[in-house]
């Protein structure tokens, strides 16, 4: 399966990033991936009863490596970032730290990525074309809405979003606060459309691969694998430097934030920390 392609289908692969666990649902959600994974693939492919018991045994094998690998990693992630927060905030340790554990995504890619794409082959001729086109309607979709909006209404939205995130962890906002991150989210690049572009890049790869009826198991694989785990090989060189130009200009406010902070927004923040710790204790349990 080719879940790589649209974010609906991380859920397959067990991918849960720090945002999902804030959810009060995320222990009903990752005990219970099996069961509801059908809700979600069959969002954009009926698969039959062979292929159904494929994918819950590749979700069950993942999901328990995941559990004894990666949420502990996610936990100690946390640790981390917590640590520095109570200190003095460094530059370059912040930006580690985070690069750090957004490459929990790779890892997950390169446990998963082979047993996917043999699910892949099994796919008939039928199912191929109603996975592929699925996935490029919502591609449609996504850039239709991307489209409705100018440039200007969607960084005055992004503002609206970083607000509301920033005011989830630390409480209300001081004036300067808030200009600190009006600031940033002005001097944010923004990158919709080029990644839509990469999307229908890494969607048209691959569709060559699943529509060669040349192809032997053993090709078709490799070429689904290498399209599933090697993500950064469809982004464009504008785009990845786009996204560490993003990631400075994060990671310098959150510096800049950091002394603004009164006692009570520390404790705030404090606070939603442990909350995700507790939360990957409950995953962690079987």
């Amino acid at each position: 399966m080719l879940k790589t392609i649209k974010n609906k289908l991380l859920h397959i692969t067990i991918a849960l990033s720090v945002l999902l666990l804030t959810s009060c649902s995320a222990s009903f959600t990752y005990n219970n991936l099996t069961w509801l994974s059908s809700f979600w693939v069959d969002d954009y492919v009926d698969l039959n009863k062979q292929q159904n018991k494929q994918l819950k045994e590749i979700i069950n094998t993942t999901q328990q490596w995941h559990r004894d690998t990666q949420l502990p990693a996610y936990k100690q992630d946390i640790e981390n970032l917590k640590s520095l927060f109570n200190q003095n905030l460094n530059h370059a340790q912040l930006k580690e730290q985070v690069v750090f554990a957004r490459a929990h995504w790779k890892n997950l890619l390169e446990h998963a990525h082979f047993s996917l794409a043999q699910l892949g082959y099994t796919l008939s001729r039928d199912q191929r074309d109603e996975f592929i086109q699925n996935i490029q309607d919502q591609i449609n979709e996504d850039r239709e809405q991307y489209n409705e909006q100018s440039s200007k209404e969607r960084k005055t939205k992004r503002l609206e979003n970083q607000l509301d995130y920033y005011s989830d962890w630390l409480g209300k906002l001081t004036d300067q606060q808030k200009q600190l991150i009006t600031d940033a989210n002005n001097e944010h690049t923004e990158s919709g459309e080029l990644w839509l572009d990469y999307k229908q890049t890494r969607l048209d790869a691959a569709k060559s691969i699943m529509i060669d009826g040349t192809l032997s198991e053993d090709e078709f694989v490799t070429k689904l694998s290498y399209v599933i785990k090697e993500r950064e090989a469809f982004v464009s060189e504008e785009q990845l430097a786009i996204n560490a130009s993003n990631l400075d200009l994060y990671v310098n406010l959150l510096i800049e934030l950091a002394p603004t902070l009164n006692n009570k927004q520390r404790e705030s923040v404090n606070d939603e920390f442990d909350s995700l710790i507790e939360t990957l204790n409950d995953l962690m349990e079987p």
